[in-house]
């Protein structure tokens, strides 16, 4: 059983300004800490202040899970939540200006299945219709509609050199040809110079100048080798969403820095998928799980990482594939992904292990 907590839930003390100490439970920080035993969280102003490994603090409001587990409030670093309609932009395939915090419903029923499967924060994606779907956005999730907010408004440019950006009746026909129209896009928004108030296509200007990095869908090995081939010649790093075939690209993926998000539809083949993730890991690639909701199920996350530790992955390092490793990923781990002083008190707490 999976509870969603945030100080902010909490009746009484916090909203008049009093601390709040959460006791008792085993507390996998996924931080420098590690894994600590009957340890307690205080939180004051939606913040963790300090991690006490006791279980009293004066003057605070005590919220007992002696027997419970906590850990971060899950990350899902690429989603559909809420918008997946108004995530594709039917009209052209390049599609840079559309930023998806545009298409976000926080009264979607799809938001609660999120929260109720542990999911705190999200990167908003565009779909992989499109060479260039748009700029994604980074944002937690709440109960409370006046509560969700952005903690990037623009995350990354998805582009997509998957299958379904090819189509017989209208360009890219090929993925050579995807290649083609994205480089193309490019020059031109090196080309812009003044004219930047009247260029439409903002996100690849941004990719231009190097202030936002591609979000590049890619799953078979021909997709993968050219979305390296691209940010090869770009002399970009970036992140490679789908990633079925990644296993065979380990030695270029290691020396780019280049990190992996892997889709739920890959559970066809669990044994094989989990075996190579668990090898990605081992080698220092860093990589973490998505729901691509509403496509995949919420609780694809949690399942993920059962799989992974199935796979002789230590439990902390197969939970922080869903928690630490995809805040970095997105650039966010300052405030989510750990329980650590400062951070935002964001937990998930399990009824057992």
């Amino acid at each position: 059983m999976v509870i969603f907590l945030c100080a902010a839930l909490f009746p009484g003390g916090e909203e008049k300004g009093e601390a709040l100490l959460i006791k008792g439970a085993k507390i996998y920080t996924m931080g420098p800490k590690g894994v600590l035993l009957g340890a307690s969280l205080l939180i004051e102003g939606g913040k963790i202040k300090k991690i006490i490994e006791g279980l009293d603090w004066p003057q605070a409001q005590v919220v007992d899970y002696s027997g419970k587990c906590i850990i971060p409030g899950l990350v899902d670093a690429h989603t559909y939540i809420s918008g997946y309609y108004r995530l594709l932009e039917n009209s052209q395939v390049v599609t840079s200006d559309l930023v998806a915090l545009a298409a976000f419903d926080p009264l979607s029923p799809e938001v609660d299945e999120a929260l109720a499967a542990g999911i705190t924060t999200a990167n908003l994606c565009p779909r992989n219709e499109n060479l260039v779907g748009g700029i994604t956005s980074i944002l937690k999730l709440s109960k409370d509609p006046k509560g969700v907010f952005f903690l990037k408004k623009e995350g990354f440019l998805k582009i997509s050199f998957a299958k379904d950006v090819e189509r017989d009746d209208r360009a890219p026909t090929s993925l050579m040809g995807a290649k083609e129209m994205l480089d193309e896009s490019l020059k031109n928004a090196g080309n812009q110079g003044d004219r930047e108030e009247i260029f439409q296509e903002q996100g690849i200007l941004k990719l231009a100048k190097g202030e936002l990095q591609p979000l590049i869908a890619a799953s078979n090995y021909e997709e993968i080798n050219t979305a390296l081939k691209w940010l090869s010649d770009w002399k970009k790093k970036g992140v490679i969403v789908g990633g079925e075939e990644v296993y065979r690209f380990i030695e270029e993926l290691n020396k780019k820095e280049i990190s992996i998000l892997l889709s739920p539809f890959l559970f066809a083949f669990p044994d094989r998928i989990f075996e190579k993730a668990s090898s990605l890991l081992k080698l220092g690639i860093k990589i973490a799980f998505v729901s691509d909701m509403p496509e995949g199920e919420a609780s694809g996350l949690r399942t993920s990482a059962l799989l992974l530790f199935h796979q002789e992955m230590p439990q902390e390092e197969a939970l922080k594939t869903i928690t630490l490793y995809p805040a970095q990923i997105l650039g966010v781990e300052s405030v989510v992904g750990s329980l650590e002083e400062g951070k935002d008190a964001d937990f998930v707490v399990f009824s057992g292990e």
